[in-house]
């Protein structure tokens, strides 16, 4: 097999990046972005590696019976969706098979107690939060997204058309064509942000974060003009800059630009304060199913003492103390923590306490001095729990772990550690967060196996 070679496939699985997989005659497997389980396809190989390939579908012989036409037009060159070509419901079975194969192929544990996904019954328009890049291209101002495994810019927001993106709100479509008229209107050589990202509460407020990259004198006067223009977009209730350390992946610091620095949300009866530093969920009305379902996985009865683990800004924490005795949150983030402060006191909730710093080493630390919460919940970042996490919650003697993930592969390897350390799975949970992505949250269940029942 070499590069440019046009081969045959049969696509026997799609991975998590919605890729589909077949083998070559010399055994060599072959991932195919578009090509769909079950379907005979023609590809071009692009990309050869020792033990594996990636091909460019060029014809689909035998389509799948669950192919439909994507409802966007740039799905094909878009990296933000990348299951658009598949029937909803296929979507939905692939990844409950998913989340299954991962607890039982990584986990070691039995996956038959994985739940149907919960679905989305409109799965368009729901994200609250859009990150565009910006360029200027043949005179004109583009707001997109980069094309998969790319850096080529697919044109999302380029004038007069609103935002093409069918997962982003619609409010923030709004928005975002109207930033880039604004951007479109600044002087030639006007120092212009490198991003924008447009967050949006459920009380209908609107975030603009600039990202910059230089901080000069010129530089602050285009923004402060910016600045200026865009607060007087309808929604837009504060505009933050980030400054970028060049060279460093993460970079430097936020600064409010107008407005107090933060918009609300509300979920359930509760508000939330949220910065643009803070990590916040993407899709509100999942969000709710999904803290429905961990609110009934802690069965709490009024006398328990739970701990949040990775609380960001207390959603969970504020969500579940209503029917707990006490709270308490870890996160690492300070302007998290300061948000989930203000939260607890915007909702007039006293029963909550959170700490800042590296959770494997905070609550360690309070697990040592002798803390026992009955319930724990997890909701990490993508890579999971560090291991010390979860040697603490085993001394802490939790009856209850309910884990909240994003990754069905770092979720099954703790899922693997936590029942090595006496756990036993109860019951595992899809959810649609992300539709038309090959992204899935999950939520489960795990008992402390010196107890008895669910």
């Amino acid at each position: 097999m070499q590069e440019g070679q046009e081969v045959k496939l049969h696509i026997t699985d799609i991975n998590r990046y919605g890729e589909g997989i077949g083998r070559a005659d010399e055994g060599m497997v072959v991932f195919v972005p578009g090509a769909m389980t079950g379907e005979q396809v023609t590809v071009r190989i692009g990309e050869l590696r020792k033990r594996y390939a990636r091909g460019e579908l060029l014809e689909t012989v035998k389509p799948s019976e669950y192919r439909v036409m994507p409802s966007c037009n740039m799905a094909e060159r878009c990296g933000g969706c990348n299951l658009q070509h598949i029937a909803y419901d296929e979507q939905l079975r692939w990844k409950t098979d998913l989340v299954r194969q991962n607890i039982a192929r990584i986990g070691g544990v039995d996956g038959g107690v994985v739940r149907d996904i919960i679905s989305m019954p409109d799965p368009w328009h729901y994200r609250n939060n859009v990150r565009f890049k910006m360029r200027r291209q043949g005179g004109k101002v583009v707001l997109g997204f980069f094309a998969a495994e790319s850096h080529q810019l697919v044109a999302s927001v380029d004038g007069g058309h609103g935002t093409s993106c069918l997962l982003a709100h619609r409010d923030l479509g709004r928005v975002a064509e109207a930033v880039q008229a604004v951007l479109e209107d600044s002087p030639a050589g006007a120092a212009l942000p490198e991003e924008i990202i447009l967050r949006r509460g459920g009380t209908g407020e609107v975030m603009v974060v600039l990202i910059i990259k230089s901080t000069g004198a010129k530089s602050g006067e285009d923004l402060a003009g910016l600045t200026g223009k865009i607060s007087a977009i309808p929604g837009v209730v504060t505009i933050v800059g980030y400054t970028q350390n060049i060279g460093k992946k993460i970079a430097g610091r936020y600064q409010t630009l107008a407005g107090r620095g933060y918009i609300e949300d509300k979920i359930e009866g509760l508000r939330f304060r949220i910065s643009a530093a803070s990590f916040y969920q993407v899709n509100p009305s999942q969000t709710v199913a999904l803290y429905q379902k961990a609110l009934e996985y802690c069965a709490l009865q009024g006398h328990e003492e739970v701990a949040d683990a990775y609380c960001g800004v207390g959603t969970i924490a504020l969500y579940v103390a209503r029917y707990a005795k006490a709270v308490r949150g870890y996160e690492v983030v300070p302007g998290a923590v300061r948000d989930a402060e203000a939260n607890a006191a915007l909702n007039g909730i006293k029963n909550t306490r959170f700490f800042v710093g590296a959770v494997e080493r905070v609550l360690t630390e309070h697990v040592d001095k002798g803390y026992r919460p009955e319930v724990v919940v997890l909701d990490p970042p993508r890579s999971g729990c560090r291991p010390e996490v979860l040697d603490a919650l085993a001394q802490s003697g939790a009856r209850r772990v309910v884990y909240v993930s994003c990754d069905p592969a770092t979720l099954s390897r703790d899922l693997g550690y936590l029942h090595q350390l006496g756990f036993m799975l109860q019951e595992v949970q899809p959810v649609d967060m992300f539709p038309h992505t090959g992204h899935v949250e999950t939520i489960i269940l795990m008992t402390n196996s010196g107890f008895k029942g669910k």
